[in-house]
């Protein structure tokens, strides 16, 4: 059977809608091209949008060790943020809204100007500074839809937006340029306890790194990051999955913190 990008991304959002767990991916959606997964990605948000609101910025996923242990994958890979999905300091989300929640602890940038397509060579950390316009500490919220660890692979994931269900974005710092963004230590705890701790060099070496990858990654697919948008360049520490009823906290030094309740149905 050929592989069909629309029937893809019907299913994906079938799946989303209903909230289903996915164990692992049905073999007729199953594919070894990348740049197919990121059609069915595509596809898969002209849905999202409809209620989720507009593409406001990226996820980069598979960034750092403990990402990588925790996976099996390789990366890095990217995945759409939408409007509606964004939410600032502190959020609230219900347990049965969610296939199982996960917080991954980032930094997040937000782009200052429209990024050119790289023209001679490739943006690097240095070439892509200049488009950095402030860094905020943040939690990107998974949603997995309950995937068997054991069994992943990297293509499901970029066709199912990354597996991003949202971004929860620290206060504003302005003083955020004064940081080295490369050398900072995050926690993330639950209910008052911390549960994970990473470091801010795991990602790439620099987040900076990751943007410039995005950037990259995106131009060769015909797409460009905007002024506004924001980018939420990968975990510092593994997915932390949120027990129902609880209360995260992620916290990256000098940078801020955010506050997550996870709310049970009333």
């Amino acid at each position: 059977m050929a592989f069909s990008i629309a029937k893809a991304a019907t299913w994906l959002h079938q799946v989303d809608k209903a909230r289903a767990v996915v164990g692992w991916w049905p073999e007729q959606f199953a594919t070894d091209d990348e740049r197919l997964a990121y059609k069915v990605q595509d596809a898969f948000l002209k849905k999202q949008v409809v209620k989720q609101g507009p593409l406001v910025g990226y996820k980069i996923a598979l960034t750092s060790p403990q990402i990588l242990a925790q996976t099996g994958l390789k990366g890095p890979a990217y995945g759409p943020i939408r409007k509606k999905r964004v939410f600032e300091h502190k959020a609230t989300v219900r347990a049965d809204r969610w296939t199982r929640l996960g917080a991954e602890l980032e930094i997040i940038l937000i782009v200052n100007a429209d990024v050119p397509a790289p023209k001679d060579k490739p943006y690097d950390r240095d070439s892509i500074a200049r488009y950095v316009g402030e860094a905020r500490a943040g939690f990107e919220l998974i949603e997995d839809r309950g995937a068997d660890y054991s069994r992943l692979a990297v293509n499901p994931l970029i066709m199912d937006a990354g597996w991003n269900g949202g971004s929860l974005l620290a206060k504003p710092n302005k003083d955020w340029a004064k940081l080295d963004l490369g050398n900072l230590n995050g926690s993330v705890s639950f209910d008052g306890k911390v549960v994970r701790e990473g470091h801010s060099g795991d990602v790439l070496g620099h987040c900076y790194n990751a943007l410039a990858w995005l950037a990259n990654k995106l131009g060769d697919h015909g797409k460009r990051l905007k002024k506004g948008m924001i980018v939420s360049t990968g975990s510092m520490v593994a997915c932390q999955f949120v027990p129902p009823g609880s209360t995260a906290v992620g916290r990256i030094e000098g940078l801020g913190e955010v506050t997550l309740k996870y709310e049970l149905p009333k």
